[in-house]
């Protein structure tokens, strides 16, 4: 199956949402609704504004099969959120062309460390990150202004 990546399009908004929603509710059987996530309703202030980034996967018939956000932090740091991908294409690299958009990027724009936050539950996202350069840290260790869900519970940096 061929797909592209794109930057984050409003005309994409629902389907996008309706993406996320679908895995951590559905896949992953996590408690989290739409008003858990109001970063999703305006991706343009909570991502782009504030010099991040929000990258798609689309398939040929432009249904979203991933998805990356970057959100720029204070002091050369970044937060990587919502990273999702089709659990029917993870054979196809997309997270790994994904992640490669997000470091790409911060070495582009200074950014020197990379932190995210994810659930135990998503047990082969926390082999990607550590497969990909990522190493677990406590939460305590996270940059005051890291936008924290109140759901994650494992917690990983990068440095670039």
């Amino acid at each position: 199956m061929k797909y592209e990546i794109i930057q984050y399009n409003e005309s994409y908004k629902e389907q996008l949402i309706n993406f996320i929603l679908s895995i951590q509710q559905n896949e992953f059987n996590i408690a989290i609704d739409r008003a858990d996530q109001p970063d999703l309703e305006d991706i343009e202030s909570n991502y782009l504004s504030s010099g991040g980034q929000f990258w798609m996967a689309l398939s040929e018939d432009n249904e979203i099969v991933g998805c990356v956000g970057l959100v720029r932090l204070a002091n050369n740091n970044s937060a990587l959120k919502k990273m999702f991908v089709n659990s029917n294409m993870k054979n196809l690299k997309i997270g790994k062309k994904l992640l490669n958009k997000v470091v790409d990027t911060a070495l582009n724009h200074n950014i020197e460390h990379i932190y995210l936050g994810t659930i135990d539950k998503f047990i082969s996202a926390q082999h990607f990150y550590s497969n990909n350069g990522f190493k677990e840290i406590e939460q305590s260790a996270l940059p005051p202004d890291f936008p924290k869900m109140d759901v994650d519970n494992r917690f990983y940096y990068r440095t670039i």
